[in-house]
């Protein structure tokens, strides 16, 4: 069994009520509020808090609404990049997005967000991982059945046709425009990923 771990620093200030946190809260945005004023309303309130405790507590709560707000601002980038590319495949950008977000925390594993353990993060990325090549492969697979639909139908307006060379000669002219215009349009959506 592990070493028991040792209690952070500020994790008093984690096990105040709710409401009391609530307060702190406010009382942390309000500019004309010292640590010092803080703590002794804490006090009136009947808990003691060391000043390191709640410098340390303070900097994190900034730290977490910053955060959030870059989250909140990056989320509405993507929504509006959605909203102006209505033909992008969406489920391809919340894997990117998911991949992404599982690297940061991979990468990063701060102590307050050890709630989901780093093996199960790297399982997660792993998942998504063989989910983007299934993505690839079916894709691929479409290609594939797409080209031989076309053959086939060329193969058999051809043979309807076959008394007339001149309508024969235009007929693949045009099936292979098509053939060129869906195949290409699907490559180039596939290699984007």
């Amino acid at each position: 069994m592990g070493k028991p771990r040792k209690p952070r620093s500020d994790a008093k200030m984690y096990q105040l009520p709710k409401d009391i946190q609530r307060g702190v809260h406010e009382r942390l945005i309000d500019c004309n509020m010292s640590y010092a004023d803080i703590r002794a309303w804490l006090a009136e309130k009947g808990y003691k808090v060391s000043q390191a405790s709640l410098s340390r507590y303070s900097f994190k709560v900034f730290e977490a609404a910053e955060r959030i707000a870059d989250d909140l601002e990056k989320t509405k980038a993507v929504v509006d990049f959605i909203g102006r590319n209505p033909d992008l495949d969406t489920t391809e950008v919340t894997s990117a997005i998911l991949k992404s977000g599982l690297l940061q925390k991979i990468s990063s594993a701060e102590e307050e967000f050890n709630d989901m353990p780093i093996e199960k993060a790297g399982r997660l990325f792993v998942q998504l991982s063989k989910a983007e090549a299934d993505r690839k492969r079916t894709a691929a697979a479409v290609k594939r059945k797409a080209e031989l639909a076309f053959d086939q139908m060329e193969a058999g307006l051809l043979e309807a046709i076959k008394q007339h060379p001149e309508l024969a000669e235009e007929l693949h002219s045009v099936l292979g425009r098509a053939r060129k215009l869906v195949l290409d349009e699907e490559g180039d959506l596939n290699t984007s990923s």
